[in-house]
C-alpha cells in the first residue's frame, strides 16, 4: 500500500484508485500527494516539471501548522468522495456543498472554513477553477454557522498569573524540567502560539542584560509570508518567574548552541537532550498535564492555547492597554483581541455595583 492517503483511497470497495491516470496528466503536489491535471497527456513531461515547481512554492506559502491541517483536511476529503463514488477534484460545488454538511455533523464551522480552505486549494494546484462564491457552497456554509451558533463553544482556559507558578512548580528536575520552565515563560511572556513556540531557533532568543530576553516570531498564523517581528519578555525579579536565569539554565544543559538549531528540543527520560524539534502538541501536552498535577481547576479546558490567552487575560486585568496588548500577542485584529478585555470590563463601572454591592456598605 502506497504511503499516499490519496492514492490509497478506494472507490466503492472496487480497489479503483484515484487519481484515475486515464482523466488527465497525474502529478506529484507534495501537498496533497498526486492529482489529476486535466490535460493533453502528451505534454505530461512539461506537466509535471512545472507542478513541481507551483507545489514547491504553494508549499513554502504557508506554515507548517497549516500545512498539516491541510493534508488532514483533504484526506479526509478524499475519502468521504471515495465512498460516495465522486471524483475529487471537478470543480463542482454542489459536491463541495454536499461535504460541508455532511462534515458538519462533528466539526465547528471554523474548522470547516479549514477544510474549505484546502479543497480549493487543491483545485487551484490542479488547474481546476472552484467557485468559493457559489450559492450551492456560501449559502450552506452560512446556513452551518447560523444552526451552530447556538452550541456552547469551548475556550481554552487561560493560565493566569496565580496559576503560572503553579505550572511551574510541578516541572521535574534536570535537563527536562528547565526545558519545560523555559517553555512556559517564553510561551507565556511572548504570547505564543503553539506552532511559534516549538519554532523558535536558538538565534530568535536575544538576552538583554539586566532587561530580560527579546523573541523574534519569524513566521505566524497572521504572517504567513514571514516578514517576522519581535516582542520583549521582562525579567523577574523572583528567580522562578524570571525568564533570563530560565532561559540560561535551559541553554546550558541545551548542548549544541547552533543559531539554526530548535531552541526547543527533545529531552528522553535519562535526561540526555536529543536536538530533534518537538511539534506543538507537546506544547498541549506541556500544559494539559501539568495544569492536572498541578490540581487546577477543570484541566481538561486547558491547552496549548492556555499560554497565550492567559497572557492577554492577566494583562487585561492588570489594566494594561488594547494597543499594548496587541503589541505583544500581535493581534491584527482589535475585535479577537478585545475578548480578553471583555471580562474585565463586565466588572468595572459596573451599574449593579452602585445598586447592590455600595448599597450594601452604606
Amino acid at each position: 500500500m502506497s504511503d499516499d492517503p490519496v492514492t490509497d483511497v478506494r472507490l466503492d470497495g472496487e480497489g479503483a484508485a484515484w487519481p484515475n491516470a486515464d482523466a488527465g496528466v497525474t502529478v506529484e503536489t507534495g501537498l496533497f500527494g498526486r492529482l489529476v491535471v486535466p490535460a493533453d497527456p502528451a505534454r505530461a513531461a512539461e506537466i509535471r516539471e512545472l507542478a513541481g515547481q507551483a507545489a514547491a512554492w504553494a508549499t513554502r506559502a504557508r506554515g507548517e501548522g497549516t500545512l498539516r491541517a491541510y493534508r488532514s483536511a483533504w484526506t479526509q476529503y478524499t475519502a468521504w468522495c471515495a465512498r460516495l463514488g465522486f471524483a475529487p477534484i471537478t470543480g463542482e460545488a454542489e459536491i463541495i456543498g454536499l461535504y460541508l454538511v455532511k462534515a458538519a455533523e462533528r466539526l465547528a464551522v471554523p474548522t470547516l472554513r479549514v477544510h474549505l480552505a484546502a479543497i480549493a486549494t487543491a483545485h487551484r494546484l490542479a488547474g481546476v477553477p472552484v467557485d468559493l462564491k457559489h450559492p450551492r457552497i456560501a449559502l450552506v456554509l452560512d446556513g452551518l454557522a447560523r444552526g451552530q451558533a447556538d452550541r456552547a463553544v469551548r475556550q481554552a482556559a487561560p493560565v493566569l498569573l496565580d496559576a503560572l507558578p503553579r505550572l511551574l512548580a510541578i516541572q521535574p528536575h534536570g535537563p527536562l524540567g528547565w526545558r519545560n520552565r523555559a517553555m512556559l515563560l517564553i510561551g507565556y511572556g511572548a504570547a505564543l502560539r503553539r506552532s511559534e513556540l516549538v519554532a523558535l531557533r536558538v538565534a530568535d532568543v536575544v538576552r538583554i542584560p539586566d532587561r530580560g530576553v527579546e523573541v523574534t516570531v519569524r513566521r505566524s498564523k497572521t504572517d504567513q509570508h514571514g516578514r517576522g517581528d519581535s516582542v520583549a519578555i521582562w525579567a523577574a525579579a523572583d528567580p522562578t518567574l524570571c525568564v533570563l536565569r530560565t532561559l540560561d539554565a535551559w541553554l546550558a544543559v541545551r548542548g549544541s548552541r547552533d543559531p539554526a538549531d530548535p531552541l526547543f528540543c527533545g529531552v528522553l527520560k535519562n535526561g540526555r537532550v536529543t536536538g530533534k524539534p518537538l511539534s506543538d502538541k507537546a506544547v498541549t501536552r506541556l500544559v494539559k498535564e501539568g495544569a492536572a498535577k498541578a490540581g487546577l481547576p477543570e484541566p481538561a479546558r486547558f491547552s496549548g492555547h492556555s499560554l497565550r490567552a492567559g497572557l492577554a487575560t492577566a494583562a487585561a486585568e492588570e489594566e494594561a492597554q488594547l494597543h499594548d496588548i496587541m503589541r505583544q500577542t500581535r493581534h491584527k485584529s482589535t475585535e479577537v483581541a478585545r475578548r480578553y478585555l471583555r471580562s474585565r470590563d463586565r466588572w468595572r463601572n459596573n451599574v449593579t455595583e452602585k445598586l447592590f454591592r455600595r448599597q450594601g456598605e452604606a
